[in-house]
Order: structure tokens, then sequence, then C-alpha cells
């Protein structure tokens, strides 16, 4: 196990207690998990999927919502103390508690052997270390004409963040810093670090600019499909945008009530600002 995936498990470990609070209407911070989840459920009855295999489930607070829904709904999580607190949310739901269970999405030989109509992966591919080992093992748990839903951080978020992601962004992937000048390299540095008024970032061994705040990946919905999905013998059928902003990060705090109402009129908008107002997306995708 990789220290970034220890540091995830441990990070959700100690987030489980509290986890349930986002999925709740009166959640005081933006409700993009529960607008997340509605959209699936949406999309599931839209597909007629009856059989769900959610995949880092957490404490089972989305399995319990599906299963009131009439959804048949299994689930697993890394996270040991997930799994424990998701075994006692399903008993004092009145489910069966062996619904859920731990494995790990990158092991194959811990997931279930039956196949399902359609399997959730939310929250989960940002901190995994080898997605295509991942994609493959859940396109091997679905049905023929089964439906995969995979959330992802939107890394063109960050054209429009004005932050340490957009930074991030601009030196490792819009230009080519490897083929610049070392005084010409740290000219480009200092000018985003003092134009984004962020703290001048260290740089990897690999040359790449480095942010120790940064424990999740981000990917491209523009290239995401060639890069991902197709070689692993799956196709995009939709790209479903989420958590939108309707204003730079830096504002939510100064303005949180304007920002949240202007936010969630942008929300299943099926808008082309979904490719640069959203933080996230999932990937609704099926079999080649």
């Amino acid at each position: 196990m990789t220290s970034k995936n220890k540091t995830a498990r441990e990070y959700y470990d100690q987030e489980a207690p509290d986890y349930k609070k986002m999925y709740e209407p009166r959640y005081e911070k933006y409700p993009a998990n529960l607008i997340r989840l509605k959209l699936i459920i949406k999309r599931l009855k839209q597909n007629k999927s009856r059989k769900i295999l959610d995949t880092g489930c957490g404490t089972a607070i989305p399995m319990i919502k599906l299963l009131k829904q009439g959804f048949d709904v299994n689930g697993f999580d890394y996270s040991k103390q997930m799994v424990e607190f998701g075994k006692s949310e399903l008993t004092s739901a009145k489910y069966s508690s062996k619904r859920i269970f731990q494995a790990d999405l990158e092991k194959n030989k811990t997931l279930p052997t039956k196949k399902f109509d359609a399997i959730l992966s939310l929250g989960v591919f940002p901190h995994i270390k080898n997605e295509k080992i991942a994609l493959r093992n859940i396109r091997n748990c679905l049905n023929k004409n089964g439906k995969t839903f995979i959330e992802f951080r939107n890394e063109l978020f960050a054209t429009f963040s004005m932050n340490k992601y957009s930074a991030d962004f601009y030196l490792n992937e819009l230009i080519d810093v490897q083929e610049i000048p070392t005084k010409v390299k740290n000219e480009l540095i200092n000018f985003y670090s003092k134009k984004l008024s962020i703290k001048r970032p260290t740089k990897q061994k690999n040359g790449r600019i480095s942010y120790n705040e940064i424990l999740a990946k981000f990917r491209n919905p523009l290239t995401i499909e060639d890069e991902l999905f197709k070689p692993e013998k799956m196709k995009i059928d939709k790209i479903h945008f989420y958590h939108y902003h309707a204003m730079p990060p830096n504002f939510q705090s100064k303005y949180p009530k304007l920002f949240i109402k202007l936010s969630k009129k942008l929300e299943q908008s099926d808008s082309w600002k979904g490719y640069f107002l959203s933080s996230a997306f999932v990937v609704e995708s099926s079999k080649i």
C-alpha cells in the first residue's frame, strides 16, 4: 500500500463518524454529495438498473437511500471504520449488515464474483494508484448491458478557480517547463505565484511542480475516454458535471449564501460551462 493510499485510508477512517452528514438535507456546507446521489438515482431509474454494487460505499448512507428506492444494493469500502459504521447504519435502517463488506477495488480477489446492472464508484478513483486495474475490475463485475457511474475530480476547473490548483495546471499541464531554461522557469513560477497570491510551490524530483496539500488525482474530461476507458474496452455514454461554482472558490467564504444559491441553479444544467465551473464529474459508461 502506497503512502498516498495509506493517507487516504487513514483520512476516511477518521471521517467515518460524521460522514453521513454530507448526505443530509440540512448539511451546512455545499451539498455536493447529495446532489451527486440524486443525479445517479435519476439515471439508475431511467436505465432500469436493479442490482447495484457501490464500491467505496462509506458508511452505507447512499446504499440505504438506494435500498429505500427499491434497488437491490451491496457495497464495500477499504476503510475498516467506514464498514463498521456502515453495518450499524444498515442494521438501524432494518437492512442486513451483510450487504456491506471490506474490500479493495485494486485487488480482484477481494471483490464479488457475481454481476451487477450498475456499479458506483464515488470518491474512490481520485485516491486509486492504478486506475486501469480498478476499472478493469469494475468491468468484470458488470453485466453485458450494465452501466458504471465513476466520479472524478475535474482538472479543467483549475482554469477557473484561480488558486494553487490553477498554478499546478498551468505549470504542469499547459506549459512544458522541462523544455524551459531554469532562469525562465523560475520567472514563470514566480509570475503565477504572484498573480494567484499563493506561496511559491516546491519542485518534485521528477521536475513537476508540487503542492503538499494535493492528495487526490484530477482528470481531464476531454481526454479521459481515450486515456482510461477505451484501453479497458469501455465507452463513455455521458459525462455528468456537478459541484458547480458560480464564482471562484475564494468568494464562497465571503458570500456563502449567495454562492450556494447561484451554484445550485447551475447543477444538472448540461451546460458547456460544466467543463470549467464544476469541480467534479461522474462518468456514465458501459462495455464496448
